[in-house]
């Protein structure tokens, strides 16, 4: 609910403070009169807590006060309720040292109790909060205030959301950078220019590759290297994490088809939980094995324990059906979260995959070693195969091989490597 007035400034009913926007209204206006501006952001973290233990009233009475302390803090400063827990100020150009002083004030007042009084009871209320500011140029969009805020967020996000965060050279040069890898990433979904690469997997009882792990690679048009752990969350967060999975299942499959006689057993694809739970998940990869004539016998599915939380129902139903067809699944990762073992060791899964923060553990103590042995024993026990990922050196391989783990995946053996390569290197083994 809005207020309107004479002059077209919209203003937050509860706050009376100017909301979003006349924000993006008076920003326009600086831009549009070549005017440097000092842009805060607050962001309040505990909004929701504070209704919960006080009711509803008495966050709106903090809102209030919140508002009335920004509103009358610095000459020049316009304040803005922007959304339910979010202020912002707009104010004139100053040096960086008086913005961080502004800063610092504000800071240490959001530290501090307010006094909130409804129905005749007066409450100390505390609300923490994170602090973003800039310079907004006049050169600059909406959208490049936009990118900034959603940046600067999105960072503090990984710095638990602690303290005062000024948007300088480096975190512009590191929003410039994501905004790259984005544009990368979109290109290479819209045109499927992911490259795929293949680690193959040795089996100790056979002493020799049997199967191979499918992992995206992908080379910006310039030629640069990105890495998967720096774009794979950024798919993840931009909704475009199932496209690339789609694309990496066609990729493989092709290759299998047009490889019939490679010498492994079957190459593994990993698959989201948003993938294994929708409707068309299984015509898509019985397509996918039609158009390029690869039996299901040599794929096989890698999903996480998360998956199998999403819908375990679900989840259950189409690995039984495609367990039927001979497509197998691994379970990923495993040792990364917290498993539920009743739940995992009745699923119809063919290996799990010890993480390498298991195998990390050989290294370590004599507690360590016994853990594994343990899960190993259990996991054999319920007939599954063990793949050991992450096996980097001669005495990891010795350890795993000792304490009967079946398969090893690691830079011991072989790197991924692209599917020529693979070939050659099978042909070469």
């Amino acid at each position: 609910m809005v207020i309107q007035t004479l002059n077209e400034v919209t203003c937050d009913a509860l706050t009376g403070l100017r909301d979003w926007k006349t924000f993006f209204m008076d920003v326009e206006r600086k831009i549009a009169g070549g005017i440097r501006a000092h842009v805060i952001f607050i962001q309040l973290l505990q909004l929701k807590r504070v209704n919960r233990k006080y009711g509803v009233q008495v966050g709106d009475g903090l809102l209030e006060e919140m508002g009335e302390y920004l509103k009358n803090l610095e000459e020049g400063y316009i304040a803005y309720r922007t959304n339910n827990s979010r202020f912002m100020l707009l104010g004139p150009e100053c040096p960086k040292e008086k913005a961080d002083e502004l800063l610092g004030r504000i800071r240490q007042r959001f530290e501090d109790v307010w006094l909130v009084e409804t129905d005749g009871e007066r409450h100390e209320v505390l609300a923490k909060a994170y602090f973003i500011h800039f310079f907004l140029e006049p050169k600059e969009t909406e959208n490049d205030l936009l990118e900034k805020i959603n940046h600067a967020a999105s960072v503090f996000r990984l710095r638990e959301r602690k303290g005062i965060l000024f948007f300088n050279e480096e975190l512009n040069a590191d929003m410039l950078h994501n905004r790259y890898v984005m544009e990368e990433v979109r290109y290479a979904v819209e045109n499927k220019t992911f490259q795929i690469y293949y680690q193959p997997i040795y089996d100790c009882g056979q002493g020799g590759f049997v199967s191979a792990e499918s992992l995206i690679r992908l080379f910006g048009r310039d030629g640069t290297f990105l890495s998967p752990g720096e774009f794979i969350p950024m798919a993840e967060e931009n909704g475009l994490i199932d496209s690339i999975s789609w694309i990496v299942l066609e990729k493989v499959c092709r290759f299998l088809g047009e490889h019939p006689q490679l010498p492994l057993k079957n190459i593994s694809i990993n698959m989201t939980g948003q993938q294994i739970l929708d409707p068309t998940f299984i015509g898509r990869i019985e397509g996918n094995l039609d158009q390029y004539g690869v039996d299901g016998s040599r794929l096989r599915i890698e999903i996480t324990e998360r998956t199998i939380t999403e819908d375990y129902a679900e989840v259950r139903k189409v690995m039984a059906y495609l367990a039927g067809k001979g497509i197998q699944f691994y379970l990923d990762d495993f040792g990364t979260g917290y498993s539920n073992l009743a739940s995992m060791l009745s699923l119809p899964f063919e290996a799990i995959k010890f993480d390498q923060s298991l195998i990390n553990m050989m290294n370590g103590t004599d507690k360590g070693l016994r853990t594994i042995s343990l899960l190993a024993d259990i996991m054999h026990e319920n007939d599954y195969y063990i793949v050991a990922e992450g096996v980097e050196t001669a005495e990891q391989m010795k350890l795993a091989k000792e304490r009967s783990l079946d398969r090893i995946q690691g830079y011991y053996y072989a790197k991924p490597m692209p599917g020529e390569d693979l070939v050659s290197f099978l042909e070469a083994d």
